[in-house]
């Protein structure tokens, strides 16, 4: 189950959410993910919700039969490297030479993401970049690090072989990318299936929530409320109205995306 609405300030300015999210539900897997597109990049979310797409497609592939942490790592980090293969892929695709460009990877492929993943034996959270994880209502605000700039996964792109140039695309060369580099995902959670029910992630736009307090009568709402109430993985649409209105109630700056995945009743 997910749910994305575009932040007021890029309302304002009129600019599409630079959010993505995707879910899986298959016999071995049960996924939810989310992936967030940078600020700065002019088009970040083409990154962020192609990202969301191949991130599902490789998790259901990467994790049927995973039993185990140490197997579910090992298929994290393969989810992570082959994503990033395909970022290149992609990135080449735009020059006629197959050259990778800074200014374009800086432009739309620069996006962090989260999965939850649960197995019949294991469930795992992992990602790279920032956002928030709530495991049975214990929540984690994952820290962008320095300038709040997260270490994007394409930023592994932008080697020495890379055309520099910035990151408004005009090729300029004073962009940073690439300072920092993170090709294996950071572990934010695994073990035991059976030992877990709910669980959520969510991009940093979501931040409000998590020190509200739960009201019946007005438009605010926990965090771990949302992720604890069966409602929302029973009905598809009801968590994307629930955003709806705490957007139009004034709660989200930013893009604000959940997704949830509970464990299936043994």
């Amino acid at each position: 189950m997910s749910g994305s609405v575009t932040g007021r300030d890029h309302r304002r300015v009129e600019r599409d959410g630079q959010d993505g999210h995707a879910v899986v539900s298959s016999d071995d897997v049960v996924a939810a993910i989310v992936t967030d597109g940078c600020s700065s990049g002019r088009a970040s979310e083409i990154g962020a919700r192609v990202g969301a797409a191949w991130l599902a497609a490789l998790i259901e592939q990467a994790f049927r039969g995973v039993d185990g942490a140490s197997a579910a790592r090992a298929a994290a980090g393969f989810v992570s490297r082959t994503l990033l293969d395909r970022l290149e892929v992609l990135t080449r695709s735009f020059d006629p030479a197959g050259h990778i460009s800074a200014a374009r990877v800086d432009a739309a492929l620069l996006f962090g993401f989260l999965a939850a993943v649960v197995t019949p034996a294991t469930t795992i959270v992992f990602g790279i970049g920032d956002g928030i994880v709530i495991v049975d209502g214990t929540v984690t605000v994952i820290d962008p690090g320095p300038e709040n700039a997260p270490p994007y996964l394409a930023y592994a792109l932008l080697g020495d072989g890379a055309v520099r140039g910035d990151g408004d695309g005009d090729g300029d060369g004073d962009g940073d990318g690439g300072a920092r580099v993170s090709v294996e995902p950071r572990i934010h959670f695994a073990g035991a299936t059976a030992d877990v029910d709910a669980i959520g992630v969510a991009t940093d736009g979501v931040a409000p929530l998590v020190n509200a307090v739960e009201a019946v009568d007005d438009a605010r709402a926990s965090l771990t409320g949302i992720v604890a109430d069966p409602r929302y993985t029973k009905n598809p649409s009801l968590l994307r109205k629930r955003l709806i209105v705490l957007s139009n109630a004034g709660t989200f700056a930013d893009d604000a995306t959940i997704a949830l995945v509970r464990r299936r009743p043994a």
